[in-house]
């Protein structure tokens, strides 16, 4: 079976563009000027994508990156969600960078969707001939059933893991994980969770070791109960979602519904 990489391309052409521009305060009156290298920046991304083909004995590679222009979080779920990176400043690079990648890989970014959606749909779809591994540091994507492979260095639950892994995500974990996120939230992605719930909480830990998504639901709602109650915790846990096969009908999202629901008839 031949093996494919889902790599989130995000995330590379952001460090990829950062680590290759410098800035400098020549009158130290907080008036930057920037020098940014766009080919450096390429190489760094090109190298980055070979040593990790390379590494994982990859027979292919599929970028993955988000739309830019729009979010069906943000437009369905919550219209606050991620607004705090309108103030973030960019590296000068990073849309070139992306343009360049959708260029000369193999490329999918879908509409309304991020490149953490599109890593799940594809890394869980039944039909795939081939073997998919998730390539990312984004802890989101352990919300995921499917392989996924993360770097030498990064935090999960207070600890700092040094040691690169492929970690091959159950079901059940896939819906731990995600109930839990639900709960404590995510500040990189702009959404408070259960508020005043922390990630060493008794409904955080409690939900790590749900035996099914209904155990793992009912403690949601306990979590959420002074807290906006079913609706709020609903709504965390549709931003908090990452999108699998099903979840994606190659037009709009089918957005997340807690265990015994229906999706309601047109």
């Amino acid at each position: 079976m031949t093996r494919t990489l889902l790599l989130d391309a995000d995330l590379l052409a952001y460090r990829a563009s950062a680590a290759n521009q410098r800035s400098y305060d020549w009158n130290g009156n907080g008036n930057k000027s920037i020098a940014a290298d766009e080919d450096k920046a390429r190489q760094y991304a090109e190298e980055k994508i070979e040593r990790t083909a390379d590494k994982l004995k990859a027979d292919s590679v599929i970028v993955c990156l988000s739309d830019d222009f729009s979010s069906f979080r943000k437009d369905r779920v919550d219209p606050t969600y991620k607004d705090f990176r309108n103030k973030v400043e960019r590296p000068v690079h990073l849309y070139d960078i992306k343009d360049w990648l959708a260029e000369e890989y193999e490329t999918v970014r879908w509409t309304a969707l991020e490149a953490d959606d599109v890593m799940g749909i594809l890394a869980t779809d039944p039909e795939a001939a081939d073997e998919r591994i998730m390539v990312t540091a984004d802890k989101d994507l352990m919300g995921v059933p499917a392989k996924l492979h993360r770097p030498a260095v990064y935090h999960w639950n207070g600890k700092l893991i040094r040691k690169a892994m492929t970690i091959d995500i159950t079901p059940l974990e896939a819906i731990r994980f995600h109930f839990w996120q639900t709960i404590v939230g995510d500040t990189t992605d702009g959404f408070i969770g259960a508020r005043g719930v922390g990630p060493a909480s008794p409904y955080a830990l409690d939900v790590l070791e749900a035996e099914s998504e209904e155990e793992g639901w009912d403690i949601v709602l306990q979590a959420f109960a002074t807290r906006g109650g079913e609706d709020e915790a609903i709504k965390q846990a549709r931003m908090a979602r990452i999108l699998q096969h099903g979840d994606w009908d190659g037009r709009s999202p089918r957005l997340w519904l807690p265990p015994a629901w229906e999706e309601p008839l047109d």
